[in-house]
């Protein structure tokens, strides 16, 4: 089992709410394209931010809509039109603004999308990033409805997870794998809270959409 080492990952905080990352809604009275298909948008932002120290101090709400806005106009761009919209943040534009954030940092990281489909070799990767302290990007990308990934919240009172979502073309952050009565859980970041898993029902649908934008760590500069 692996995690990053801030197991609360970044906490976005209102007046009313603290948030376990960002949530593509909150767009959803000025951006309907970024509301619908923004979630690779937020996924890298979320990464970047972890990486930045908000997992230590928190950000506010305003500060972290600033920064995804400033990072989706320079680099996150979403397609237009009624099909290339609906495909999101695609994996090029990905690897091209991660490589700008690190190399703005001195930082000449390894990115790419899609390492491998071998199963046993990408969850390798998976825990290489995890225990490096790198958050991870995933996604889960299906046709048939019927096969959407479940998503599990933790109940206190009851200690059992409950599906409470799903997701069938989705980007979302791995923040750690878990063992829970016998199963391996990935535990996630997406629409601002924390869910999980089942890490079997995800690596089924391994394929080069259904996958992580790996980043290993490489030399900085002088």
């Amino acid at each position: 089992m692996a995690s990053l080492k801030h197991v609360n990952f970044i906490k976005v905080y209102s007046k009313s709410t603290d948030y376990f990352g960002g949530d593509q809604s909150w767009w959803k009275t000025e951006d309907d394209s970024m509301c619908d298909f923004g979630c690779g948008v937020i996924a890298l932002c979320n990464l970047e931010l972890y990486l930045d120290g908000e997992a230590v101090k928190g950000i506010a709400y305003e500060d972290y809509k600033r920064y995804v806005e400033k990072r989706r106009g320079e680099a996150y761009f979403l397609n237009k039109g009624k099909v290339l919209g609906r495909m999101g943040l695609l994996p090029l534009i990905m690897e091209r603004g991660l490589d700008g954030y690190f190399k703005s940092k001195g930082c000449d990281n390894v990115i790419s999308w899609c390492p491998t489909i071998n199963k046993k070799r990408l969850r390798k990767l998976i825990e290489k990033m995890l225990e490096a302290n790198i958050p991870v990007v995933a996604s889960y990308y299906v046709f048939n409805k019927k096969n959407k990934l479940d998503l599990y919240t933790y109940n206190k009172k009851t200690k059992e997870f409950d599906k409470t979502s799903g997701a069938r073309r989705h980007y979302f952050n791995i923040v750690g794998i878990t063992r829970r009565k016998g199963r391996d859980l990935l535990v996630i970041s997406t629409w601002g809270r924390r869910y999980y898993a089942d890490y079997k029902q995800w690596e089924r649908k391994i394929s080069l959409f259904s996958n992580i934008l790996y980043v290993e760590r490489g030399k900085k500069d002088e």
